[in-house]
């Protein structure tokens, strides 16, 4: 499923800083959007690209360690006082990237790790101790393959961590893939593979800038919650209170405490169930930019709650015509939320169209609002030619208002909304599933 919004805390680059803190970026994005991002460590910085694809700036750096190509998420590395030059077109992105400048060359290995296969999920067949000794000549093969390009002392000692990182993030699916696998063995993670792990560090701040370590370490204390979680205990909340009796290091403590509360809004489309999670967030997140980045979400989110007014809203038929939440005043109004190419959303269609013939001529409504292009409406419309479902359907408004409005971040989501204009829940169930209960209950 496709994240429909993404929230970012834009950062102006601070003129206060000096020459000698500074590291140069440019280079030319081909066929790409029209700026350059890069994340380094907390903040995102933004390019502009001029009319031939160029750009050019400086991100203020007072040490050298990694970053983020967020086009790609690609890995970078950066360091105070060198220039990194970042050639792509970005209708081939892999075959075309190249860099130049004093940082060409690390990072043109950075690139040759990135595009390598490394991992085979066919290493989760094995037996753990095999699969152990596996991952460990896995990092041996990738760290010699390090010290034969001779780069610098400081990054050979940080990429040597991120090699490690970047398996051992690997290594923490093995007990999710093998109880998949092989059900019947009813698999619990064994000495070797919990000896293993547990020789990573999960405060370790000099890497937390790196997406392996991030990747990792959200892995691993997903991991352990579910492995200690107690009868009746909110599985997240558990995650919660491991990472508070854990985590000793403030930074990491705050990246996976924001991590996990965003995580469990966007995975369950609203804050219903994040009282505890939240209230554990405000009393231990001492990044106050996170904490500005959390409520900010949650006061999206508290907008549309249960009984709050419906935000109005824009969208046009097959026919042109427009059609807003004015039109439903006085009738129950079930909005689908889907696009063209989300598969699971068109496998509820179908289950929408008995669910309006089980309904008609009862006060309810039913509503399709496509997310597809609203630029680009063909494909939409040729979907629906060829599949007459029925009710009316409709595409989504070009500003994205509707998106922003009710906070579409995945799809397939559904929404009810009584007749007197007011939410009864902007995440109901699906056509496919227990529908019918709610709309029952309302005596509908």
């Amino acid at each position: 499923m496709k994240e429909i919004i993404i929230f970012i805390l834009s950062v102006l680059i601070l003129s206060s800083c000096t020459k000698s803190d500074m590291v140069q970026i440019s280079g030319r994005i081909e066929n790409g959007d029209s700026i350059v991002s890069i994340w380094v460590e907390d903040s995102i910085y933004t390019f502009p690209l001029d009319e031939q694809d160029f750009f050019s700036g400086k991100i203020p750096l007072k040490h050298n360690g990694y970053a983020t190509l967020l086009h790609n998420s690609l890995n970078l590395y950066l360091s105070p006082r060198e220039d990194l030059e970042i050639y792509v077109n970005a209708r081939n992105f892999s075959a075309s990237l190249y860099f130049r400048g004093s940082l060409g060359g690390i990072n043109s290995y950075l690139k040759e790790q990135e595009v390598a296969v490394f991992f085979d999920k066919d290493y989760y067949v094995l037996e753990e101790e095999e699969f152990v000794g596996r991952m460990k000549e896995l990092i041996d093969e990738k760290i010699k393959l390090l010290e034969a390009k001779n780069f610098d002392e400081s990054f050979t000692k940080l990429e040597k961590e991120r090699i490690r990182y970047s398996v051992a993030g690997q290594v923490s699916f093995y007990p999710v893939y093998r109880m998949r696998m092989f059900p019947e063995e009813k698999y619990r993670p064994g000495p070797v593979f919990t000896e293993f792990l547990s020789s990573f560090s999960l405060n370790n701040e000099e890497m937390l800038g790196t997406r392996d370590y991030q990747a990792f370490l959200l892995n691993y204390v997903y991991l352990q919650a579910s492995c200690r979680k107690k009868n009746g205990e909110n599985y997240t909340d558990g995650i919660a209170n491991y990472i508070l009796s854990t985590i000793t290091s403030p930074s990491v403590k705050n990246f996976l405490l924001t991590q996990i509360v965003y995580r469990y809004i966007w995975e369950n489309n609203g804050l219903e169930g994040t009282d505890y999670l939240l209230a554990v967030f405000h009393q231990e997140c001492t990044d106050q930019s996170k904490v500005a980045y959390i409520d900010e979400i949650v006061k999206h989110w508290k907008k549309i709650s249960p009984g709050m007014p419906a935000p109005d809203f824009a969208v046009r038929d097959l026919k042109g015509n427009i059609v807003s939440l004015k039109d439903y005043q006085g009738t129950y109004l079930y909005i689908t939320v889907w696009a063209t190419w989300c598969v699971p959303c068109k496998g509820e269609l179908p289950y929408l169209e008995l669910l309006q013939k089980k309904y008609a001529g009862r006060n309810i409504q039913f509503l399709t609002i496509a997310i597809d292009n609203p630029q680009e409406p063909q494909k939409w419309s040729d979907f629906l030619r060829e599949h007459p479902y029925g009710g009316i359907h409709t595409l989504v408004d070009s500003q994205g208002k509707f998106n922003e409005d009710y906070m579409i971040i995945s799809i397939p989501r559904f929404i009810l909304i009584g007749p007197d204009g007011k939410l009864i829940t902007s995440n109901a169930p699906r056509p496919s599933g227990q529908i019918l209960q709610l709309l029952e209950s309302l005596a509908i």
